[in-house]
């Protein structure tokens, strides 16, 4: 990857800003700051949003008048209270104006594609199978282009893109950035899909806070998050977890080729191969709990130095359940009783669906609805 040179301080050269490119870009801001205040609030009157925004009654004037212009906001109805005089006239953001193009990488098995609302809703997916070399990642990311755009008959925001934690090293984004650029006129984000998923939680699940997101896939990865949703960026904070032994054979070797690795028994495709074997219910309770077990044990120390008040399991629907969150919370307790540590925070399974597609969109929808 190739890096730009930077200036020092006595190469720069100051740039005066004209009044007119000054003007435009406070525009551009205020009409960020209230679409994202609608986004959060869904409903609020031009009162509400100069009071939560801060800005005066004429500019939040100004600037609704422009979004409705644009078919961003439209006006809902009035509010109902028993307060004398007039009530107050409801806006609501337009979430038809917009769609978002979400694709998922991160597993190697089976890619996943969607368009999604800027509410974050799902409206349309489609799947390919077998995405693991880079120019497979690039024929997947170009094939759904075509197949999900097609027939798009709403502006295109942008396109997120969601990679695996260990893929990073291995090939340029700016590659997969140029596939999309050869056939789409889009701005993309690419971000690794543990922190997209915290990025989802935060915004759609029952999370509230600060928390350490775990991102079950073929490989797992850790995020941590500390911002507030609205903020215009996602922090980059996913690592992989790290391959540690832990007690008894899973029956199977992960890729750093020692028995007993944790991400023998977490990585979902070997995960998931278990689950299908096993003969009943019973069996597959304790298939999950044992690899909750194990995670619990490699997360403990973790926990323990960031000192987070939650941990947040996240992964493919069917896989992880409330047995296997319970089991690695209670193996993160025990370790770090051992240790003498602080007892870790509550362990919980996420409960948002499409997190990784879902934070890709608001990913896409932070960053460029201040451009819009």
């Amino acid at each position: 990857m190739t890096i730009a040179p930077t200036l020092s301080s006595r190469d720069a050269q100051f740039v005066p800003t004209s009044p007119q490119r000054m003007s435009q870009s406070i525009r551009r801001h205020n009409r960020a700051v209230v679409l994202r205040t609608l986004l959060r609030e869904k409903v609020a009157s031009r009162a509400d949003l100069a009071r939560l925004t801060g800005l005066t009654r004429p500019t939040i004037s100004e600037v609704v008048r422009g979004l409705i212009g644009d078919d961003l906001v439209f006006e809902s109805g009035q509010r109902h209270n028993s307060r004398p005089g007039k009530p107050a006239t409801l806006l609501e953001f337009n979430h038809e104006a917009i769609r978002i193009l979400a694709i998922d990488l991160s597993d190697r098995a089976q890619a996943t594609a969607a368009l999604v609302g800027v509410d974050g809703q799902v409206i349309e997916r489609s799947t390919r199978a077998g995405v693991k070399t880079e120019g497979e990642m690039s024929e997947a990311t170009v094939a759904f282009i075509q197949e999900l755009t097609a027939a798009l008959d709403h502006p295109l925001l942008g396109v997120g893109i969601a990679v695996p934690v260990d893929s990073v090293a291995a090939y340029d984004p700016s590659r997969l950035t140029a596939s999309v650029s050869d056939v789409l006129d889009a701005p993309v984000h690419i971000a690794i899909d543990a922190d997209l998923a915290a990025n989802a939680e935060s915004r759609y699940g029952a999370t509230d806070g600060e928390f350490l997101l775990v991102r079950l896939g073929e490989s797992t990865s850790t995020a941590i998050y500390t911002g507030a949703p609205s903020a215009d960026d996602v922090p980059p904070t996913a690592r992989e977890l790290a391959h540690m032994l832990v007690d008894g054979d899973a029956g199977a070797v992960c890729r750093c080729e020692r028995p007993g690795c944790v991400h023998a028994w977490i990585s979902t495709p070997l995960l998931t191969a278990r689950l299908d074997a096993a003969r009943d219910a019973d069996a597959r309770r304790h298939i999950r709990s044992e690899a909750g077990r194990r995670l619990g044990t490699s997360l403990a120390v973790i926990s323990s130095a960031l000192d987070l008040p939650r941990v947040v399991i996240s992964g493919p629907e069917g896989v992880i359940d409330d047995d296997f969150a319970a089991a690695a919370g209670d193996a993160m307790a025990a370790v770090a009783q051992t240790l003498f540590q602080p007892i870790p925070g509550v362990v919980t399974a996420s409960t948002v669906s499409d997190a990784v597609l879902r934070g890709a969109a608001a990913h896409v929808a932070a960053s460029e609805l201040q451009r819009v």
